[in-house]
């Protein structure tokens, strides 16, 4: 089995998976050292006519006349798995909402059989860093990836790009990752 992880972020229409689009992708592969492999980033024309909620557009600024002309999910997803194949596990920060979109993005495109293939067994960096705040690493004031960021001197330019968000969030995970190592090594078990 490949230990491959694709660091994924969306930025979506709204919040709501069966009534919202995603918008724009942004998803980097790694492998199991941290090792970059691919970088992967597209706008993406929203399935339905639905308006952007208000408070989408204030997170991360995409305006609808930004993807009115994107590429569609079905084209997307062509060169997401052309790029990318299937042999991967997902990461990133609160995982399951861009996997819920990916995996709907899937289902409408006729896809389904490709996301079956990729290892379903995700990780959840916000969950780590829960743990870690759990075990007074982080004294329960990380909260964010932001404020993970600033606190392992990770620079981020831009809030809510889903690009540099995959980018900075596979940073984060790998970062967690020693210092879960350092406290195994330190452990008397």
């Amino acid at each position: 089995m490949n230990s491959n992880i694709c660091f994924i972020d969306f930025e979506t229409s709204g919040i709501d998976i069966y009534k919202d689009s995603p918008i724009e992708i942004g998803a980097v592969l790694i492998d199991s050292s941290g090792n970059f492999i691919s970088e992967f980033h597209s706008y993406i024309k929203p399935r339905t006519k639905r308006n952007f909620t208000r408070a989408s557009i204030e997170i991360h600024g995409i305006q609808p006349e930004t993807v009115l002309n994107a590429p569609t999910q079905k084209a997307v997803l062509n060169d997401f798995f052309t790029s990318f194949g299937n042999d991967f596990r997902f990461g990133g920060w609160n995982v399951n909402f861009d996997v819920s979109f990916f995996k709907s993005m899937c289902h409408y495109s006729n896809m389904m059989r490709k996301f079956k293939k990729i290892n379903h067994r995700h990780l959840d960096v916000q969950s780590i860093n829960y743990l870690l705040n759990h075990l007074g690493v982080f004294n329960g004031e990380l909260n964010s990836l932001s404020d993970l960021c600033q606190y392992f001197s990770i620079t981020r330019s831009n809030n809510h790009s889903a690009i540099e968000d995959a980018k900075l969030t596979a940073q984060v995970y790998f970062k967690m990752v020693n210092i879960l190592k350092e406290k195994i090594a330190q452990s008397p078990i």
